[in-house]
């Protein structure tokens, strides 16, 4: 074959790969087509040899096989050298400070995370050595000023959901997931319904029958080292099967190791990916198609889907979250409504949402006190007047114990649920914080675990200072700025849960500081829990921008969008005054 002819496929596949690039690749989202594009790149070299014979270019196979090696290489290093150099040179974040491998892409990013699975340590380590606004992917910001946090999901935001959230709940969809406002409202007025104050009050006694069953299985150890993680996990995930379907799943009453279902089991498992995946959402359409890869979403996604199939033949005596979200895909006339996928994504948003931020919660507020405590005794002369467990409005007696949110207040801010924050993308025309464009259509987000820990908002951050939260001048020195505080969110997408979440929260509470004497079991000091918040937890120079911060320690916490925790081991002891138990 002519040289002519060897540098026609050299040339050309390369101005193809260039011109698809700038062309297709550069303008708008395709992360939904990523599964298309994965077929045609792994049945390409098959297209191209049989176009080459097919056009009888050269009767010899060997000498297919090569011009097909040539047109493919030439077409997607082409491609990959416009992608690389455009992201270097072109794009509108190249003036941001930031890893240079971050510019490239973000599969560096996600190869460090698959060992630890600890995005927000990660995020908030580059803030350390970048400074306030870091470029942490190509298209992709994480900004630390409190300015952002109003930009991004305050009311008046114009930001909406980034694409990550096209693919966090296939193959179903979620009012969580939802990226159209229009969409997304229309659902959240059905969810509204069954978070109003009546409806929450309905749920009052069925909160605190769980709360006391979780108090008897502690009291049944005796005193024994008890896995608390795994005890709060069992009374999230009952509380939230008796809210949001109308029965318990039975985990305070048998364990995880002799569930019949294995949902705690499985719920760990569909998270696993998304802890490391994350950083690459057009993995998932194509994940999503292969069935063996994921096993753990699917059997969680079979959990979810049999969960609200019994729901809907069988309506509890008193309503429940599902009554509102059946009722209006039974009734409402809007079509929204009527695509079924909402009923069994909604069913997996009901679980997920509704059990792990909690039991995360609980885990991390006993572990900061039976690291101090002090604040033990504190809540127990707050509550010892007001609460009375059983009563007909204990919730209520409880709900403005100011000491009592302080120590739920202090455990949000410094492990949030949701650590690294809620991805947002910019509108067309960008947006300025604080004095600094933003380009739009940009990937942008304010890792919760770092504000959270914002010197400038909360002096003494690394501190457990439950009295910041006090209106009172002597304490509000120690919150200087509450807009950084965004634990459930804030604005249109703020958590619908939150004040149900509270709830759940101050009957746990209440009812285990005035009932035990808790502590660490013996050689718990919870590194598993929290290992590698060691370096910057407080109890060095670790503050943002400091130098110190380090990923040591042997941590089990894994970041899977919300936290999948580590062990805390627990000693719950009968309390006793004056020889006499309580």
């Amino acid at each position: 074959m002519s040289n002519l002819n060897y540098n026609l496929f050299t040339f050309a596949p390369a101005i193809a790969g260039i011109a698809a690039h700038l062309g297709y690749f550069i303008h708008g989202e395709h992360h939904m087509q990523a599964f298309q594009w994965f077929l045609t790149t792994v049945f390409s070299p098959l297209f191209v040899f049989l176009t080459i014979l097919k056009f009888d270019i050269t009767s010899s196979y060997m000498t297919a096989l090569k011009l097909t090696a040539i047109v493919l290489t030439s077409f997607f290093t082409s491609l990959t050298g416009s992608i690389l150099i455009y992201r270097i040179f072109f794009h509108p974040l190249r003036h941001f400070p930031g890893p240079f491998a971050a510019k490239c892409s973000k599969l560096t990013h996600t190869m460090r995370l698959i060992e630890k699975s600890d995005n927000y340590l990660q995020t908030h380590a580059l803030h350390g050595v970048y400074g306030d606004i870091v470029r942490i992917g190509p298209n992709e910001l994480s900004i630390t000023k409190p300015e952002a946090v109003q930009a991004l999901i305050g009311l008046g935001s114009k930001c909406i959901k980034s694409p990550w959230y096209d693919v966090v709940a296939l193959p179903h969809t979620t009012m969580h997931s939802e990226r159209d406002r229009v969409t997304h409202d229309k659902r959240r007025k059905v969810w509204d319904r069954g978070f109003s104050t009546k409806a929450l009050r309905n749920y009052e006694g069925r909160v605190t029958s769980y709360a006391d069953e979780l108090v008897a299985q502690l009291d049944a150890f005796r005193g024994k080292a008890v896995n608390a993680t795994h005890w709060f996990n069992y009374y999230a995930f009952d509380a939230i099967g008796d809210l949001g379907f109308g029965k318990p799943f039975d985990m305070l009453k048998t364990g995880e190791k002799v569930s019949p279902h294995n949902a705690l089991k499985l719920l760990h498992e569909v998270q696993v990916p998304l802890g490391f995946l994350s950083p690459i959402p057009w993995i998932f359409p194509i994940l999503i198609k292969a069935p063996r890869l994921m096993d753990g979403l699917n059997g969680f996604i079979s959990f979810c889907s049999k969960q609200i199939d019994i729901r809907r033949v069988n309506e509890p005596s008193v309503p429940d979250i599902m009554t509102w979200l059946i009722d209006a895909h039974k009734s409402d006339p809007d079509p929204v409504h009527k695509d079924p996928r909402w009923l069994y994504g909604d069913s997996r948003l009901v679980i997920i949402a509704g059990s792990d931020t909690t039991s995360a919660t609980l885990t991390y507020l006993f572990y900061h006190l039976c690291l101090e405590p002090h604040h033990i005794a504190k809540l127990r002369e707050e509550l010892e007047p007001i609460f009375t467990p059983g009563s007909p409005n204990e919730c209520r007696d409880i709900q403005y114990a100011p000491y009592l949110n302080g120590v739920i207040n202090e455990t949000l801010r410094l492990h949030p649920a949701v650590p690294s924050g809620l991805l947002r993308q910019t509108p067309p025309e960008g947006l300025t914080i604080d004095g600094t464009y933003i380009p739009g259509n940009v990937t942008i987000s304010t890792p919760t675990w770092t504000m959270g820990r914002l010197k400038s908002s909360y002096p003494s951050p690394h501190t457990f200072l439950p009295t910041r939260w006090f209106p009172d001048p002597e304490n509000a020195k120690f919150l200087l700025d509450k807009s950084t505080f965004t634990p459930f969110g804030a604005g249109n997408y703020s958590c619908i849960g939150k004040q149900l979440a509270l709830m759940e929260l101050r009957a746990v509470v209440a009812r285990i500081v005035t009932r035990f004497d808790v502590g660490f079991a013996e050689g718990e000091v919870g590194e598993k829990l929290t290992g590698s918040e060691w370096g910057i937890d407080g109890r060095g120079d670790g503050e943002v921008g400091g130098k110190g911060i380090g990923l040591s320690g042997n941590q089990d916490t894994r970041e899977v969008f919300t936290f999948e925790l580590g062990d805390l081991m627990m000693v719950f002891r009968e309390r006793k005054c004056g020889g006499e138990i309580w």
